[in-house]
């Protein structure tokens, strides 16, 4: 009974001090809707809206409030703005206005990105971002998803590709340019029309491509110059438990029972695609590297 009494004293004031932080989460979420709702509409009149987002907090604190400010238009730019529970609120005008200029050089940029890559792949979906560095330089890094599959024969294949984002730095003002070009496994018929940046979210994205082919360009005097080239592959979970336990039952056929596979993440461009490479390691350190088909899964090993 003595317990029993404990425990309901403890539920009650677990149950009492929650529903207090709740009332304060919500009057303090109401007052921060409130100073941010008159400062967009004190200063940028019917140009802007609030929608809030959420509560930054920890062990019962508030830290701060996330919002989107976003244009009243048809097409509108969302901009993220993260305001801090102090008293009184300070909304930071200049720090969110160099944030809404970022954005729409990025969405300009990303047009034209797209509508230039589009001669080369026609269903090419495409984002440029120009970011500072922490010297205070900026570098571009575009993404561009190809919607077309990657050719055994690569190498024509970047060859093309580097001779047209060379062709791209042209009209690059800053020193570094990175190029990440997205291949699916199958060519991708899809007709897209959702909002390019949702369309390059790592969730949503993941899932759509297998090869990530980088080359960076480097500004040396006058000219851009490639100064790294990479291939990744994008095995989901699937497909990777299908190879390990295809080499798991090679191993314990072959006197391997004990050792440990991990399939390995490789960047040269010149590796044959067919194949992915992982290893096998004995408990005292013993390596054996090998490569899988990706279709066949016949497996063939370094000598």
């Amino acid at each position: 009974m003595k317990f029993q009494i404990l425990f309901l004293l403890t539920f009650l004031t677990f149950g009492y001090n929650s529903q207090a932080q709740n009332k304060m989460f919500e009057k303090e979420k109401k007052k921060a809707i409130e100073f941010m709702e008159s400062q967009i509409a004190e200063i940028y009149n019917d140009q802007f809206k609030t929608e809030f987002i959420g509560t930054f907090h920890e062990f019962g604190k508030i830290y701060g409030f996330q919002f989107y400010v976003v244009e009243n238009n048809e097409y509108p730019i969302k901009v993220e703005y993260n305001l801090g529970n102090q008293s009184p609120f300070e909304f930071d005008k200049q720090g969110f206005e160099k944030e809404y200029e970022a954005i729409k050089v990025k969405i300009k940029a990303s047009e034209q990105l797209e509508k230039d890559i589009r001669v080369y792949f026609p269903k090419a979906r495409a984002t440029s971002n120009r970011i500072e560095n922490r010297d205070g330089t900026y570098r571009w890094v575009n993404n561009i998803y190809s919607a077309k599959s990657l050719e055994k024969e690569k190498e024509k294949t970047f060859s093309e590709l580097d001779s047209l984002c060379s062709l791209l730095t042209n009209k690059i003002n800053e020193n570094r340019v990175f190029f990440n070009v997205y291949f699916p496994k199958e060519n991708d018929k899809t007709e897209y029309t959702d909002n390019r940046f949702s369309f390059f979210e790592f969730d949503n994205f993941n899932q759509k491509h297998i090869y990530h082919y980088r080359v960076d360009f480097e500004k040396n005097g006058k000219q851009f110059e490639i100064t790294n080239q990479k291939l990744y592959d994008n095995l989901n979970d699937e497909q990777s438990e299908s190879l390990k336990e295809s080499i798991k039952k090679w191993k314990n056929k072959n006197g391997f029972e004990n050792w440990e596979i991990s399939i390995l993440t490789e960047s040269s461009i010149e590796r044959d695609l067919e194949f992915k490479k992982f290893i096998l390691k004995s408990s005292d350190g013993e390596k054996k590297f090998g490569f899988i088909n990706l279709e066949t899964n016949e497996l063939k090993f370094e000598k």
